[in-house]
């Protein structure tokens, strides 16, 4: 199935993203907001097909590939929505395997975090730590605006679906106010 997403839905965004880019170029004088909206989403999809794909690849199974992705991807996230990202990890990864449902909740977890850090929280630097003594421990902490308890329903179901996901591989979801916020994913290798 990731396979096929790549090649024909992943061609045909890149398609589209390729055309609405020339439309652009030749109409520079009179440049078309939807055509530029068009290329955005295009863009956009990609990327999000892209970590799909990724997440459903059984080559990816291990823990540097799981580090490797996260550490990616934040950055990229980052990159466009003016936030300082640091990111702490060993230099030597174990070559430990994380299964496919595993290794998806995980990211899935990270990806929500950080959606809602963008979205929510004001935040100008996050730093994202990464540590696999005996289990892996996966800390986000943002100099945000902060969650207090008597708001952390209005982020409703993303936190509910965090905590669902990695109780769900029997980890252990955590969230503390500090002036700005700290989630942390504990799950076991």
């Amino acid at each position: 199935i990731s396979a096929d997403m790549h090649d024909e839905l992943g061609g045909g965004m890149t398609a589209i993203r390729l055309l609405s880019e020339l439309a652009m170029q030749r109409n520079a004088a009179a440049a078309l907001p939807e055509i530029e909206k068009i290329s955005a989403s295009a863009n956009d999809l990609l990327g999000k097909m892209n970590a799909i794909i990724w997440s459903m690849s059984p080559a990816n199974d291990t823990l540097p590939n799981l580090v490797a992705y996260i550490r990616s991807y934040a950055y990229d996230f980052f990159e466009s929505a003016s936030v300082q990202c640091a990111i702490e990890v060993e230099e030597n990864i174990p070559a430990i395997v994380v299964n496919g449902i595993k290794r998806r909740n995980i990211f899935l977890a990270v990806k929500e975090a950080l959606n809602n850090i963008v979205k929510h929280a004001s935040a100008t630097q996050v730093t994202i730590m990464i540590d696999f003594q005996k289990t892996l421990l996966i800390t986000i902490k943002d100099n945000g605006v902060g969650i207090k308890a008597e708001r952390q329903n209005q982020f409703g179901n993303g936190l509910i679906n965090m905590r669902r996901r990695i109780e769900s591989i029997g980890g252990i979801f955590g969230i503390t106010d500090h002036g700005g916020t700290s989630i942390s994913f504990r799950v076991g290798l």
